[in-house]
Formats: structure tokens, C-alpha cells, sequence
């Protein structure tokens, strides 16, 4: 077939009236030159039209001749085919609806879920040509960081030859901005860019301009700034004068240049109000001073490259990684770095981590089994409109219809539903995404207090998996149904001989199987659901069972200066001698400053969680030594090589041995040594996650270090507000430049209430699956036990008329219909324990939650509240067989 021929035949389909138009007026012509032919020859007209019509032959073969040639014949039947699943479905409105509704619950489950990976892990940012952008990343033996000190971007974008740019980004700096002439002073994140940083990502101005190389090479010289559309719209009402006005940041006037694109806000998580050149970093962030440039210990810059034309990733990562590796490992000393690696740009940088990944395969494998509910409901509800259609399926088989073409017209009404439903569940999706997603940044707010920005509305991924999902469903659900609804006797169908037909249906093991699909992903459901609920219900553990008292303790942190160890003291003396304050101390906080670190002691080799701690810390927290000391100012002032560890740590380190006076090493650069004596044991705690006690932890004095991990921790005294205004008034006392930076959060209503908030979604979340699952096994069990009832009417008839009792006639159902609900309940519980060995044992440390053995009594509980929906759902339509009258049924049908 040529070009030309196929265009043309794909142009008709299209333009079906007109050419059925064409053709008649073709054939009227034709008919009309075959009449005028034989009146010539003396035929009245009447007799020449019909000589006419003998003589032309069939008018409807002609024109299916002619349809053949001008189109694609098979699109056109499979487009008659639609149309006519479509009135088939418009004359059953109620099972349309229902069905259409159970696959929404389905589809609008999933493509919530994926709407928010995609969003996460597959949209990379609004940039020119994405592909070609990638993140640096490098690791060590446990994690990845986006994290590098500024010679390593100099180093790198001089060496490398398969960037055409090379661009750096600090993390997102917290500052106090004010407009002149404009409101309140208000709490904004900014980040200082490199001055090729726009040109790199090939993002434009809206207004303005970007920065120029001069602009970023003077330290402190030029104080100029691009905004974000929405902080100009909202700090200068979107005018376009605002461009050469200025704005104050930490008090230092800065001039507008420009307005970054609406759909631009940066390429950290957070929302970004502002860029600043790099060279200004220093006003921007007391943590840097002057020698920043040259500053290893200080690792505060992502970095972004844009690949040259032609060299793909794979190529440039083999050049970067040993590259960067082998200039950074004199400088790295520990943890190890063990990679380099080029990454997409998508919103969360860490979406290629294989940990990442796994969960999120299991968050969406988890929601599937929604749909997989859905589909055997749907399936079952098809097959009982098929027993019902069996006469029809019969006649049209008798006419001469094919199999295929009964079984395509079937088809074709489930991949109709599938679509109708997918397009109801993703418009659900779009509200629902929000929703979840607000929710968990709550959380992520609760623990870091960042604003984070996220483009959640929906893009061609999210259409397409969802389209792709509608038509795969539709065929998983409708292919067998299709299949038993056309093998039937058509003797039997034609005649309604409900008897053989019934008989047939009851024999066919299909329904129950797809009951027992339902029931056991429904157990699945509710076990995964209970196990997440636990979680929560551990996080509520008291004061005294969390290893250390949250009441009225606060930690302070802020951006300090070089002399972060000189400040933290300064600020730790000034904060002991106000009567607000009980305790203070320098220290990270619970759940929050946390480091995974090399320890090497007894038979132990490999990473511990540790905490950087000071003398009064366990006294501030409420933590109990158990045998031992704390550190002496001295030993925390200085970084001393002493160490205090968890009991747990001690028995798993030393069985059975005495632990003080023992020695751990701890590699890490930031450390003066990497050799420290345990001085003391202190009572185990929930420092790394409230569902369990940590099995490992040590503290070490973090008193010394250029910039500490976290910052003060303190415990107030009477009222709460007056003790927070002079935590504030002493900061300022000590130095006014941290105020703008300062963060006051509570332990109880920060990090511990976030982790709380975050099972509390995670139970709910797992929750409205499970109810999702239940009901629609509910509804598929109830309709499997009605439609079961309504074929024996006559049987159970006879079984009365010949003294059946209603026990027996009860159970005789009963047995019928739960024979697949035992199999399905028993087989989902021994799959939900079977799963759990497959759960990364990283989340499952995390969590938790998977702890289920067939001794466990809580999936006892589980099971037995399957079997009591069951039991419900199958026991109404059950006692209709009770129900039924004997001279009716004898005479039915």
C-alpha cells in the first residue's frame, strides 16, 4: 500500500457522512446511466429501474466493497463495535454506575500515589532541556549527600570536559527581609548561586536581569538579588518598576535585578524567595566568614552541571567520579566517600536511591492491591450480567456472529468502563494528591520549619500511566468474563433453559476464585493497615518511656559564625544566669541532629547513630546514667576523647564485660581524635525514631567543632512566653547578627509530635485503603451470595418441597458462598508475614512495624473481623433463600 492510499484511507475515518454521501450519490449515478440504458431499449420506467437494480447487483455488498477499499475496515467496525458497548452501558445506568464508581476508588487510589512520585521523583524542574541538566552527588558506604565544599566545585569545573557548565548552590539560607516602604519584616529561605547559575540551568527573567561574572567575584561588593515571582508579586504587588528598588536582608539593603519565570522556585525542596551571588554569602550567613572559598570542612554547595552535546551521562560519570574522588580523598577523611554520581534533576535528589525507590515500589504495590479488589468485584459483577446476556450472546452466535467479534464487542464495554471509572479517579486524584501532600508537609515543616515547594498538578506522565492503567484494567477484568459469557449451548441459551445454564454457572469454579482474590488482597490490606496502626500506637508512648523528658524543653539553633564553638559557649554562659532557664547545654536534639558514623569497637565494625553532647545535657534532657559520668565542661568545651554510650550499645558491644574504661574509634573530620574511652552508660532512649528503643547509640563532646551539630538545648522555667523573649533578648545580647537566623523548637511539638503526625497519616492512609478493600469485597461478596440465591430459586424450591429444613438449606448456601472467603482470609494472612522478609531491612529498622508471626494476637483480630464482614455480607442475601415460595419456584421460568 503506498503513501498516498494510506493516507487517504485514514482520511476517511474521519469523514464517514460525507463519504456514505459520496458513495450513494455515486451509485445513484451509476443506477441512473443503467436505467436510461434500458428505456432506450424500450422498457417502460418502471421496468427499467428494476432491470437497472438486477443488473447493478447487491447495493449493500457494493457498498461494504467500497468501505473496504476506502478505509481501514477494522477501525470502522471497531469504532461501530464502541459505539454499540456505549448503548449497552447507557441501558444499564445502575451497574454502569456502580461499576464505574468501585473502578474509580481503584484507579483514583493509584494515580494519587503516582501523581505525588511523579511529582517527587519523574518531573525534573522547569529548566531549558532537562535531560542534559544533572545534580552531583557522592557517597559513602551508607547514605548520598548533594553536599560539597566550594574547592571542589573550582576543581571540578576546571578539570572536566563534558560539562558545558558547571553551576553551585548553597542550601536555602534563612533570613529576615523587609521592603522599604512595605510591611512587617518577615522569616524568607534564599540561596547565594554561582553567577552562571541561571545561564547553566537556561531559566530567563521575567524582568531584569540575572547575574553578571563581576557581580560574584568581590566579597560583600554587591549586594543585588533576583526574586521569585511569587515573593515579588507578593512584596512589590507584581509591579514592574520594582526592578532597580531595593529589599533589606539580615539589614543590608540588596537591589532587585530581576524576577525568576512563575514556574521557577529553585532547585532545592524548599521555596526559594530569593539568589544572591555567592560572593555575598558572607553577609547572607554568619556560618561563613572570609575564607570560605578555600574552606574543606565547610561542605554547604549542591552542585549542577548542564552535559555537553552528545556526551551521555553514563560517559560523564565515568570522568567525574574518579575525577572529584581522587582530589577530594585527602580532605574526606570520613565517612568515606565511595562515589560519585550524576543524578536526573528531579524535584527530591535522592528519587535515584535505591532505599528511595523500594519504598516507593511498595507504597504503590500496596495501593494496587485497591485496584486488584476493584477488578475482581467488577469481573464478578460482569460475569453475573453475562449469565443474564447468555440468551443474547446465544441469538447473535446463531445469526452467524463470530466469537471473536461477541468477544471484542465485550471487551470493548469493560475497557469503556475501565475508562469512564480511570477518568473519574483521576480527577479525584487531583484533589486527594493535595490533600495527602499538605498533610506531610505539615510534618517536614514540624521538623525543619522550611516552606516546601512542590508543582503537584498533574502532567503527560500522570495522563498517560493513568490511560495505560484504565486499558490494562479493562482488559485484566473483562477478558475472562468475555470468554465464559460466549461459551454456552446455544440450544440451551435460546430455549432459557435456566436449569442446564444455572447448573453450568454453578459448576464453574470462576466466581469463587475471583471472591478468594478479593478476600485475600483484602487481608493483605488489613494486616499492612494494623501493622501501620501499631506503629502509631507506639509512638504514643509517655515521657518516661521515650528515655528523656520533653516538657518544657526547647532547642535553639541559628546560623553562627566561623567561631561557632567560641559562640555556642558565650551564649550557653548567657543562658545560665536567666531565672527563665532550669538547664542548658550544648547538644543536638532528639530526632533530629543525629549522625550516622564509622564505629570500630569489640566485635562491632560499621555505623552507629551518634549525638554531640556537652556537661548538663543528659541533666537537661532527663536522660539517666545508668553507671559512670557525664562530660565535665572541660571534656565538652574541648572535644575530649571521651564517650558516653547507650546500655544497649554497651551489652551488644561487650557482652558480659565491663564497658567503662573500654575504647570505640570514630572516623570522622570534624573530630580532633578517633580514639575515645567510655566514661559513662546512659539509660536507652528513642533518640533516632519513637517506635523503638535505639539499639545502638553513642554521644560524644561536640563542644569543640567549628560548627556543631544542632545547637543549644534548654529547659525552661515558669511561664513559656517569658522565657522565650529572653532567650531572644540574650541572643541579641550576644550577638544581634544570629537573630534573623534564630530558631526556638520545642521537642514535644517539633520533632517528636512530627513523628507522631507522620505515623498518624501513615495509619490513616493505610486505614482508608483497607476500608476502600473491605467494602468493595463486602459489596462483591454480598453480590456473588445474591446472584448465587437467585440461580438456585428452583433447587432450593425442591429441597423444601422435599423437607429440607431451613438449617440445612442456610448452611447449604453459607458453605457454598464462604468456602472461598476461609481460602482467601487464610492465604492473604500467610502472604502479609511472607512479605514482610521481602521489606528492605533499612525500613523495616525505621519503621518497625513488621513484626507479624502466626502466634501475633493482633492478626488474630484481623482475621476475625474479615470473616465477620463476610459473614455479614453473605447472611442477607442467605436468609432470602429461606424466603423463597415453594409453588413459585416450581413454576419458575
Amino acid at each position: 500500500m503506498g503513501m498516498r492510499r494510506f493516507f487517504l484511507r485514514f482520511a476517511n475515518l474521519f469523514r464517514g457522512r460525507r463519504a456514505e454521501g459520496d458513495l450513494q450519490r455515486e451509485i445513484d449515478s451509476h443506477l441512473a446511466l443503467l436505467r436510461e440504458e434500458f428505456e432506450r431499449r424500450g422498457l417502460s420506467p418502471q421496468e427499467a429501474a428494476l432491470a437497472a437494480r438486477r443488473a447493478y447487483g447487491g447495493l449493500e455488498q457494493a457498498k461494504e466493497m467500497h468501505r473496504d477499499v476506502r478505509s481501514f475496515v477494522w477501525v470502522e467496525q471497531l469504532l461501530k463495535d464502541a459505539r454499540f458497548a456505549w448503548r449497552n452501558l447507557l441501558r444499564n445506568p445502575g451497574f454502569t454506575l456502580v461499576a464505574a464508581l468501585a473502578l474509580a476508588l481503584g484507579i483514583g487510589a493509584n494515580a494519587t500515589i503516582f501523581g505525588i512520585y511523579n511529582a517527587v521523583a519523574l518531573k525534573q524542574l522547569p529548566v531549558a532541556d532537562p535531560g542534559r541538566v544533572v545534580r552531583v552527588q557522592h557517597w559513602n558506604r551508607s547514605f548520598s549527600s548533594d553536599w560539597f565544599a566550594y574547592p571542589e566545585f573550582q576543581y571540578l569545573g576546571d578539570h572536566n570536559s563534558v560539562f558545558s557548565g558547571l553551576t553551585a548552590a548553597s542550601s536555602p539560607i534563612p533570613v529576615l527581609a523587609s521592603i522599604p516602604g512595605g510591611g512587617a519584616p518577615e522569616h524568607l529561605s534564599g540561596t547565594a548561586v554561582s553567577a552562571n547559575y541561571f545561564s547553566v540551568l537556561g531559566v530567563h527573567p521575567t524582568l531584569g536581569r540575572t547575574f553578571l561574572p563581576e557581580e560574584d567575584r568581590a566579597p560583600r561588593a554587591n549586594p543585588v538579588v533576583v526574586l521569585s515571582w511569587r515573593f515579588w508579586q507578593r512584596g512589590f504587588r507584581g509591579d514592574p518598576n520594582g526592578i532597580g528598588r531595593t529589599v533589606k536582608l539580615n539589614g543590608t539593603a540588596y537591589t532587585v535585578i530581576g524576577v525568576a519565570p512563575q514556574v521557577f522556585t529553585g532547585t532545592a525542596q524548599t521555596e526559594i524567595a530569593f539568589w544572591a551571588p555567592l560572593a555575598m554569602i558572607e553577609q547572607l550567613n554568619p556560618a561563613f566568614d572570609s575564607g570560605w572559598r578555600a574552606e574543606w570542612r565547610n561542605p554547604g554547595f549542591e552542585l549542577l552541571a548542564r552535559l555537553k552535546p552528545g556526551v551521555p551521562r553514563a560517559q560523564a560519570q565515568a570522568q567525574v567520579d574518579p575525577l572529584l574522588r581522587g582530589y577530594s580523598s585527602g580532605y574526606r577523611q570520613a565517612p568515606t566517600t565511595v562515589a560519585v554520581t550524576l543524578h536526573r534533576t528531579a524535584w527530591y535528589s535522592g528519587a535515584e536511591n535505591p532505599l528511595f525507590q523500594a519504598f516507593a515500589a511498595a507504597v504503590l504495590i500496596i495501593v494496587s492491591m485497591v485496584l486488584v479488589v476493584a477488578c475482581a468485584n467488577v469481573a464478578n459483577m460482569l460475569l453475573a450480567r453475562g449469565a443474564s446476556r447468555q440468551r443474547e450472546i446465544a441469538i447473535r452466535l446463531a445469526l452467524g456472529g463470530s466469537r471473536a467479534r461477541v468477544i471484542r464487542q465485550l471487551l470493548l464495554e469493560s475497557m469503556l468502563l475501565a475508562l469512564l471509572g480511570g477518568a473519574i479517579g483521576i480527577l479525584v486524584s487531583a484533589w486527594a494528591g493535595r490533600v495527602l501532600w499538605t498533610a506531610l508537609l505539615s510534618i517536614a515543616q514540624g521538623l525543619r520549619g522550611f516552606q516546601f515547594a512542590l508543582d503537584l498538578s498533574p502532567d503527560t506522565h500522570v495522563f498517560l500511566y493513568g490511560l495505560t492503567l484504565s486499558l490494562v484494567t479493562g482488559i485484566v477484568f473483562g477478558l475472562v468474563p468475555a470468554l465464559q459469557s460466549t461459551r454456552t449451548d446455544l440450544h440451551a441459551a435460546i430455549h432459557q433453559d435456566v436449569s442446564a445454564l444455572g447448573g453450568r454457572l454453578r459448576r464453574s469454579r470462576l466466581r469463587g476464585l475471583l471472591l478468594g482474590a478479593q478476600v485475600t488482597v483484602s487481608v493483605l490490606l488489613l494486616v499492612v493497615s494494623g501493622g501501620l496502626m501499631s506503629g502509631l500506637l507506639r509512638s504514643f508512648v509517655k515521657s518516661a518511656e521515650l528515655g528523656f523528658d520533653t516538657q518544657d524543653t526547647y532547642g535553639v539553633r541559628d546560623n553562627t559564625p566561623k567561631d561557632a564553638a567560641a559562640t555556642r559557649r558565650r551564649l550557653r554562659d548567657r543562658f545560665e544566669r536567666l531565672p527563665e532557664l532550669s538547664r542548658v547545654a550544648i547538644g543536638g536534639m532528639p530526632m533530629q541532629e543525629i549522625l550516622p558514623l564509622p564505629v570500630t569497637a569489640g566485635n562491632w565494625n560499621g555505623e552507629m547513630p551518634c549525638s554531640f553532647a556537652s556537661d548538663g545535657y543528659f541533666e537537661t534532657l532527663g536522660i539517666r546514667l545508668l553507671r559512670g559520668r557525664s562530660f565535665t565542661r572541660l571534656e565538652g568545651d574541648q572535644g575530649a576523647p571521651v564517650a558516653v554510650i547507650s546500655d544497649s550499645t554497651a551489652r551488644r558491644l561487650w557482652p558480659n564485660q565491663q564497658p567503662l574504661g573500654k575504647h570505640l574509634a570514630v572516623g570522622w573530620q570534624f573530630l580532633k581524635g578517633t580514639d575515645y574511652e567510655v566514661v559513662g552508660i546512659a539509660t536507652d532512649a528513642r533518640f533516632v525514631t519513637l517506635m523503638q528503643v535505639d539499639r545502638l547509640h553513642v554521644y560524644l563532646p561536640g563542644g569543640s567543632l567549628p560548627r556543631p551539630l544542632g545547637g543549644l538545648v534548654v529547659r525552661l522555667r515558669g511561664n513559656r512566653d517569658k522565657a522565650l523573649a529572653a532567650i531572644e533578648s540574650a541572643v541579641q545580647s550576644v550577638d544581634a547578627t544570629l537573630l534573623p537566623s534564630l530558631e526556638l523548637v520545642s521537642l514535644e511539638a517539633g520533632p517528636v509530635s512530627a513523628q507522631r503526625t507522620f505515623f498518624r497519616v501513615l495509619a490513616v492512609f493505610g486505614g482508608i485503603l483497607t476500608l476502600l478493600s473491605l467494602t468493595l469485597a463486602g459489596v462483591g461478596i454480598y453480590g456473588v451470595m445474591a446472584f448465587l440465591v437467585s440461580q438456585r430459586t428452583r433447587e432450593i424450591g425442591i429441597r423444601i418441597a422435599l423437607g429440607a429444613t431451613a438449617r440445612e438449606i442456610l448452611t447449604g448456601v453459607l458453605s457454598q458462598g464462604l468456602r472461598p472467603v476461609f481460602i482467601g482470609t487464610l492465604l492473604g494472612a500467610a502472604g502479609a508475614i511472607r512479605i514482610v522478609t521481602f521489606v528492605p531491612f533499612e525500613l523495616v529498622t525505621y519503621l518497625n512495624l513488621f513484626s507479624l508471626t502466626f502466634t501475633d494476637p493482633a492478626l488474630y483480630g484481623e482475621l476475625a473481623l474479615v470473616l465477620a464482614i463476610a459473614a455479614l455480607a453473605s447472611f442477607i442475601p442467605a436468609r432470602r433463600a429461606l424466603q423463597v415460595d415453594v409453588a413459585v419456584a416450581l413454576r419458575h421460568e
